[in-house]
């Protein structure tokens, strides 16, 4: 009988592969990948990795809450917070170890009584792109590593992370700014591998953008242009900067960019609510330059069970903000109440029973996929 290493060399990386994309959990498949180096080196593969987090969007990454950044009218300025979302002991243990208020960077020419230094632009896969407010610096810092990578500065009007599922070690960091004399925009692009920032796409559109913050699906990058009629989108690989139209009914609604599916094929999915139903719509290439939507999902109506959660029936759906969709929950916030939903139960939460925070400063923050010892990059056991 062949010793077990050598019927597992006969298997091979890619039929192991199939095998480990099956697992149910993230857990299971980290208790696989430590079994034996045969495992650990399948399961190694950026590719495989990206694939595996996308068919199990409800539990990797895992979801600790949001993190809040509200403003102050007069110094000093308040420091970011979380706002845990699970009840999980586990996770608030995680939660708990961390430093979510950023107060390991640095606050070189910056007062202590003026309070925080550092403004959050913008969380993705359990990091944090910041702003130095003394320097103009920027940072990426893990909360609960406390590791930090100092960024160059660079003026703009709009920033976003984008992580890597297949490799957490890798980032990339993106600014746009306005075009110098004439209309338009510019994307600016930094890779973690190289630190500076480089000009690689520009648009010559007349709208501004409706607001800083920005959605973030398949490898793109999108912001609303003020107006509502429009939204422009930049592709991360293939450096593509351009407008698409957005219908009618999402001109005056919050919405986010959703994935979906294990390819991320088939269109571009976003999510809203109307008439207090979570509504999923898709976006199909129309053959000229447009898009055609249509609603393929709608939950039931959650009006009764915000109003039993505020206490009271006389608030309007117009007022509910998306926060934004991640590990399979969407934030919700109606005036000073900040709401989750399980898309898979479709069980609701309320977060906070007061919480003085504008829309663009909340953002939902998870636990980094993938771990470490995971990553392509790394060697040995």
């Amino acid at each position: 009988m062949a010793p077990p290493a050598a019927t597992v060399a006969v298997l091979g990386d890619d039929l192991l592969r199939e095998v480990f994309i099956l697992l149910p959990t993230p857990a299971d498949l980290l208790r696989a990948a430590l079994a034996c180096k045969p495992f650990l080196r399948a399961v190694r593969s950026a590719p495989f990795l990206r694939r595996f987090r996308r068919r199990h969007p409800f539990t990797c990454p895992l979801l600790l809450g949001c993190v809040v950044h509200g403003p102050r009218a007069r110094l000093p300025t308040r420091a970011p917070h979380l706002l845990p979302a699970c009840p999980d002991a586990s996770t608030h243990r995680i939660a708990e170890g961390g430093d979510f208020t950023f107060s390991f960077l640095s606050r070189a020419d910056w007062p202590e009584a003026a309070g925080n230094p550092w403004q959050l632009l913008d969380c993705r896969n359990g990091r944090a792109l910041l702003l130095s407010r003394a320097s103009k610096e920027l940072a990426v810092a893990d909360p609960l590593t406390r590791r930090w990578v100092s960024l160059p500065a660079r003026p703009g009007i709009g920033y976003a992370l984008v992580a890597d599922d297949g490799d957490s070690s890798v980032f990339t960091a993106v600014c746009i700014s306005r075009r110098v004399g004439a209309p338009g925009l510019r994307v600016f692009l930094l890779s973690s591998a190289e630190l500076r920032w480089a000009e690689v796409a520009s648009l010559a559109v007349q709208s501004d953008l409706a607001g800083a913050r920005a959605m973030q699906a398949n490898r793109y990058l999108y912001w609303k242009l003020v107006g509502g009629e429009r939204m422009v989108a930049f592709n991360t690989t293939s450096m593509e900067f351009t407008v698409l139209e957005l219908p009618p009914f999402l001109r005056e609604i919050s919405f986010d960019i959703i994935e979906k599916g294990e390819d991320g094929t088939g269109g571009l999915h976003l999510l809203t609510m109307r008439g207090f139903c979570i509504e999923v719509w898709i976006g199909v290439k129309d053959g000229a330059g447009g898009l055609t939507w249509t609603l393929v999902e709608k939950s039931v109506r959650f009006h009764r069970a915000m109003a039993e959660m505020i206490g009271s029936e006389h608030f309007y759906q117009h007022t509910l903000d998306v926060i934004g969709v991640v590990a399979g929950a969407v934030f919700l916030r109606n005036g000073e109440c900040l709401f989750s939903i399980n898309l898979e139960t479709m069980k609701m939460s309320r977060l906070s029973p007061k919480e003085n925070c504008p829309s663009p400063l909340i953002y939902p923050c998870t636990i980094a996929w993938l771990p470490s010892f995971l990553n392509p990059t790394e060697q040995g056991m």
